[in-house]
């Protein structure tokens, strides 16, 4: 346990000159009730101009509305965007991607359907680097594995090749570990990339609720490019937003909770991060 407090003590230190940002949604920060408190307006986070774009909402874990389970490395309150009213609920914040070259954004989710009803949309919510029309990007798509049942759902990655074109309209499915997961259970996931190369490096997936170790992935040779490809054109990112979709009657709904975004001077230093905090975790236990 000392020396991984050790190397990421380094790591935290190497970064903490630069701008970063990180959401536990906590009091007093953050205001939060079982019912839901409008995140809008708090602490930065505000509602992008998208038409038809509802507030995310901040909750206690104790008596929530929407059934969500506790995070086992959660606090008392969490972030929530759900798709309701016919219309998808947007949450965004600032934040200057102009000071360092790689970083590492990592936040835990948790994706159900509220009261049984079976998707009739396939896309459930997103993390996003914004603006996606105009500036450098990636995106985590949670998907349904079969909308037919609604069991079980894929965390999803859009990027794009060398040539700036993209991988497919829903993302892929990385490997086994992002495939077929559960409801109402909470996953830590981070992606690291550089804007110098326009490339994701590595990303990372662990459920909160097992004892196994986090699955990392280096896909820093297998081309997985921000939008632009190799010799992007587009300016880099402001903000970044959560994301909660659906159509029609579906309740898709989305927890998040521990979002961070860390920059480091070396694509090196960050790659094994969330490898070392799951390790970290896991020892603790």
């Amino acid at each position: 346990m000392k020396k991984t407090t050790f190397v990421l003590g380094t790591l935290m230190l190497a970064a903490a000159a630069q701008a970063q940002f990180t959401a536990d949604f906590e009091a007093p920060a953050y205001t939060g009730s079982a019912g839901g408190t409008l995140l809008t307006g708090q602490n930065g986070w505000y509602l992008p101009a998208v038409a038809g774009s509802q507030d995310a909402t901040v909750h206690s874990y104790a008596g929530n509305v929407y059934g969500f389970v506790q995070n086992p490395q959660g606090g008392s309150q969490f972030a929530v965007t759900r798709f309701g009213n016919a219309n998808p609920a947007r949450a965004q914040h600032a934040f200057d991607f102009s000071s360092a070259d790689v970083f590492t954004a990592t936040y835990d989710m948790c994706a159900d359907r509220f009261g049984g009803v079976l998707p009739s949309s396939n896309n459930i919510g997103s993390f996003s680097l914004q603006p996606s029309t105009t500036a450098r990007f990636f995106q985590t798509l949670f998907v349904w594995d079969d909308v037919n049942t609604g069991n079980a759902f894929d965390g999803n990655y859009i990027f794009f090749d060398a040539a700036g074109v993209q991988n497919a309209a829903a993302g892929i499915t990385p490997g086994p570990a992002w495939d077929a997961l559960k409801l109402n259970t909470w996953y830590r996931m981070s992606t690291t990339w550089s804007f110098t190369t326009n490339q994701v490096l590595s990303i990372s997936i662990d459920n909160l609720h097992d004892a196994a170790a986090a699955t990392v992935m280096d896909v820093s040779a297998m081309g997985w490019y921000l939008a632009g490809g190799a010799n992007p054109t587009q300016a880099r990112p402001t903000d970044f937003r959560i994301f909660g979709s659906g159509a029609g009657t579906n309740t898709n709904q989305v927890g998040w909770d521990n979002l961070s975004i860390i920059p480091s001077p070396s694509g090196a230093m960050m790659l094994g991060l969330a490898g070392l905090l799951g390790a970290g975790r896991r020892r603790r236990a």
